[in-house]
This record gives structure tokens, C-alpha cells and sequence, in this order.
């Protein structure tokens, strides 16, 4: 557990110095470019996480997870991740003036041009960054992507500002992966995984046929709806809604995408220990309700100052948007385990059954729904949510064992954090007379007693999150002092 936690913290670093530059590269560009050209970089973005997924075919997780690590093994990786790569950039160039025509915006044909040449450089970091990730090496996975973040932060803003338009994200993606991939070979300068070697491409294309499957299922459940909205309502529409995702994955990013890096690896190693990934499971999702919920009920609470701070004025058509999507994502707290449990206990292909029963009629609902409007299309969360969180939990019971009586006992805890948390903000939004326009000392005011009640709830229940909290400050106390600086007062 000491390694773990230690991992969890150095991810925690990685992940929240990102989104910290997110946050920022964020508030930028939502007042730099308008909601249109918003709408421009989403719908090309969207098609290229569609191809960067069949780029990486989950021969990252295939490194991570197998029993036997050979030299053969990284060779194959990079291998074939570099023919994939080659494949997904030809794809690209060939199809995208017929997807600019499909849209009647010859600028996404432009980005999605520019963008191709990024699949000649990642694939030389893939190897190195999955080799990191089964050793646990988070300090240098924390240093190689808070380089390739600050890049893509700096370079996207530079020329936001001198007026590059969408453009600007896509150079900073492209800068980003020559970061990545020349300081992933600075931390192992071995080139000898990068001699072309397909020994092991029948495994690896076996088990990235399941995994990549699984990756481009929930990816299409994300960006179908969003090419589709640029049809069925405009591109400003995309942008709005886009941008109203954005706000409501900021919990999430700040939580699971500090855990995602170390979940797998730990869990796989735990497995080969024949260890117990059901109590794992249970003690995760308890762990991580406790901040997600109260997270997304504060941000459903403060959506418009959240949104007007953010994006900007111009965007605050997002807020009703905000405060749907938030509360209707509070049933996905699991949601990330689900994957590395399942890979851990052998099960992966159960995970690519699982998205085949949830996500097709989702996607379904939500192009349903963009008939309406955007309104309709985030309510449809409070219906597809916890329908997806259902199937995926039914394949969990399955492959560990646990039951909805387990998972309602490690959920209870976190509910009264989140009832605790909204206590003085709903009195705040209640008392203020401009409803959820709150200005800056209401603001002000209802963050205060939200974290308040989170706190006094958190030592009333006793959740196992304070245990983990003092463990990880311990840990932060110990890393700290090895490095020579002062120790902290109260922690041995």
C-alpha cells in the first residue's frame, strides 16, 4: 500500500498540474475564440480521437498488464503502434476534404491535415511511457507529462492570442508529442526497442482487438453525439455544449485521471498475487465517491459563476447545461474501475460487452434528443447514466463477486458528504434572491460552508477517506524530507 500511495501521489501531481494548465488553457481560448470555432476544433478533434484510438490499439495496457515482460515485447510495441500510426495518418489525409464537405467548413479539413503529422512522433514515446507505468515509475511519468502539458498549454495560447484560430490547439498538440517523445527516450535512452521486431504482434493485436474495441465504443458514445450536433443543430451548438462537458469533466479529470495511471498496474500486480480485487474494488469507489460526489454537486450549485468565470460571459448559455450534466454524472463514480478490474481479472472481454449493451442505444437517445434541443440532450444523462453504470456493474458482480448490498454500504458514507456539502450552498442559492446567479461573496460564502460541511462530515462519519488523506500527507511529509527540506510539524 506504501507504493501505491506514494504512486497515487506522484500521479496526483502529474494529473492536477495538468489540469491546472487546462483549467487556465481554457479560460484563454474561450475568450479568444468564439463559439464557432469552438464548434470547428471539436468536431476535428473528435475524429482524430477516433483514429488515435485504433494508433495506440491498447498496446500500452497489453505492455502494462502481461505476465512477461521480454525485450521482444517493447520492440513489438512500438512496432506496431508505428504501422498503425502510419495507417491512421494516410486514413486522414485521404478523408479530410470529404469530412470538411460533410460539415460545409473547409477549415476542419485544414486541422485535421495539420494535425496527421502528430501520428509520426507518438508512437516512439509509447513504449517507454507504458514501460514506466508497469514499474510504478510515476516521478518520471510525472515529469515527461507535465513537460508535454506545459508545451501543449503554451504553444495553444501563444497562438490563440496572435490569432492562429482552432489551429493553435492542434500546434500545441503536435509540439506536445515532440516533448513527449524526446524526453520519454531521455529517461530510457535505450534504442534498441525501437528495432523493428513483430514477434509478439499475434498476442498483442489478440488483446488490442478487445481493448481498443472497448476504447472506440466509449469514444464513439463521446464524439458521435457531438459530430452529430453539428448537424442536427450548428457548430455554435457543438462549441456550447462542448464547452459545458469540459466544465463537468473537471471533477473527474481532477480524481480518476490522477488514479487512472495507477489503477491498472496496481490492480494487475494485486491479481498476480492471487491477492482480493474485490475489497479493492469496494474501498475504491468509496474512496472516490467521497470527493466526486460533493465535487458535482457543488459545481451543479455554482454552475453560472463557475461558467462566467471560466469561459466568459459569451458562454454562459452553458450553465443550465452544466448543472444537468453534473448531477446525472454523480451514478458514474464507479465508472473507473470498471475497466481495470475486469482487464485485472482476466475478463476483458468482458468490458468490450459491456459497452456494446450500454452505449449504442445511448448514443441513440442523445441523437434523439439533439432533434429537440441541447437542453433535452444534457438531460439525458439522469436516464443514460445510471442505465451505463448498471450494465457495467452487472459484468463487476460477475468477474469479483461483489453485490448491490456491498455497493450501497460503501456508498453511504460518501452520500452523507455530498447531503453535508450542499447544506449551506442551497441555503446561499435559496437566501441570495438572483437564484443560481450568485455574485462574489454569496460565491464566496457558499464554497466556504460546502467545504466546511464536507470537513465536518468527513471526522462525524468517520469515512475511510481521512485515514487515506493522513496517509498520503504522511507520504508527502516523507518524500518532502528525503529531499532536504524542512519536515512538517505533527507528522513523524
Amino acid at each position: 500500500m506504501g507504493t501505491v500511495r506514494k504512486s497515487i501521489l506522484l500521479s496526483a501531481a502529474d494529473k492536477y498540474f495538468s489540469q491546472m494548465l487546462l483549467v487556465v488553457t481554457t479560460m484563454v481560448m474561450a475568450r479568444t475564440l468564439t463559439p464557432v470555432e469552438t464548434g470547428l476544433y471539436v468536431v476535428a478533434n473528435s475524429v482524430l480521437m477516433l483514429a488515435d484510438n485504433f494508433r495506440t490499439f491498447g498496446v500500452g495496457i497489453y505492455v502494462v498488464q502481461t505476465s512477461e515482460l521480454r525485450p521482444a515485447t517493447l520492440r513489438s510495441a512500438f512496432t506496431v503502434t508505428f504501422l498503425l500510426s502510419l495507417a491512421m495518418m494516410a486514413a486522414i489525409l485521404a478523408t479530410a476534404d470529404r469530412i470538411a464537405a460533410f460539415y460545409g467548413a473547409a477549415e476542419i479539413g485544414h486541422l485535421l491535415r495539420l494535425a496527421a503529422l502528430g501520428f509520426l512522433v507518438v508512437p516512439f514515446a509509447t513504449p517507454i511511457v507504458a514501460l514506466l507505468q508497469r514499474e510504478l515509475d510515476f516521478r518520471r511519468l510525472a515529469l515527461l507529462n507535465a513537460a508535454a502539458a506545459l508545451t501543449s498549454s503554451g504553444v495553444t495560447m501563444a497562438l490563440g492570442i496572435a490569432g492562429f484560430g482552432p489551429a493553435s490547439y492542434v500546434w500545441g498538440f503536435l509540439a506536445s508529442g515532440v516533448v513527449l517523445s524526446l524526453m520519454a527516450f531521455a529517461a530510457r535512452p535505450q534504442a534498441g526497442m525501437f528495432v523493428p521486431s513483430l514477434a509478439e504482434m499475434r498476442p498483442m493485436l489478440a488483446f488490442g482487438m478487445v481493448s481498443s474495441s472497448v476504447t472506440l465504443v466509449n469514444m464513439a458514445y463521446e464524439m458521435l453525439p457531438r459530430l452529430a450536433l453539428g448537424r442536427l443543430l450548428s457548430l455554435q451548438a457543438v462549441g456550447i455544449y462542448a464547452r459545458a462537458v469540459t466544465v463537468c469533466q473537471l471533477p473527474d479529470r481532477a480524481l480518476s485521471s490522477a488514479l487512472q495511471p495507477v489503477v491498472l498496474p496496481a490492480l494487475a500486480a494485486r491479481a498476480r498475487d492471487k491477492g482480493d480485487l474485490r475489497s479493492s474494488y469496494l474501498r475504491s469507489h468509496a474512496l472516490m465517491s467521497a470527493l466526486h460526489w460533493p465535487m458535482l454537486v457543488m459545481l451543479a450549485l455554482l454552475a453560472d459563476p463557475v461558467v462566467w468565470v471560466m469561459l466568459g460571459p459569451q458562454w454562459i448559455e452553458a450553465a443550465p447545461l452544466v448543472r444537468m450534466i453534473a448531477l446525472g454524472m454523480m451514478a458514474l463514480a464507479p465508472a473507473f474501475l470498471t475497466f481495470p478490474v475486469l482487464v485485472a481479472a482476466g475478463r476483458i472481454r468482458d468490458t468490450l460487452w459491456s459497452s456494446l449493451i450500454a452505449l449504442p442505444p445511448s448514443v441513440l437517445l442523445v441523437m434523439v434528443a439533439g432533434t429537440i434541443s441541447l437542453e433535452a440532450v444534457a438531460a439525458s444523462t439522469f436516464v443514460l447514466a445510471p442505465f451505463q453504470m448498471a450494465v457495467a456493474f452487472a459484468f463487476v458482480r460477475r468477474a469479483i463477486g461483489v453485490t448491490w448490498q456491498e455497493m450501497a454500504t460503501a456508498s453511504r458514507d460518501s452520500a452523507v458528504l455530498a447531503g453535508a456539502t450542499a447544506l449551506v450552498p442551497v441555503a446561499v442559492v435559496a437566501a441570495s434572491g438572483q437564484g443560481f446567479a450568485l455574485g462574489w461573496l454569496p460565491c464566496a460564502l457558499a464554497i466556504a460552508g460546502g467545504a466546511l460541511g464536507w470537513g465536518v462530515a468527513l471526522r462525524l462519519v468517520r469515512h475511510p477517506l481521512l485515514d487515506e488523506i493522513l496517509a498520503l500527507w504522511r507520504s508527502a511529509a516523507g518524500l518532502a524530507g528525503r529531499r532536504g527540506l524542512a519536515p512538517v510539524a505533527g507528522v513523524e
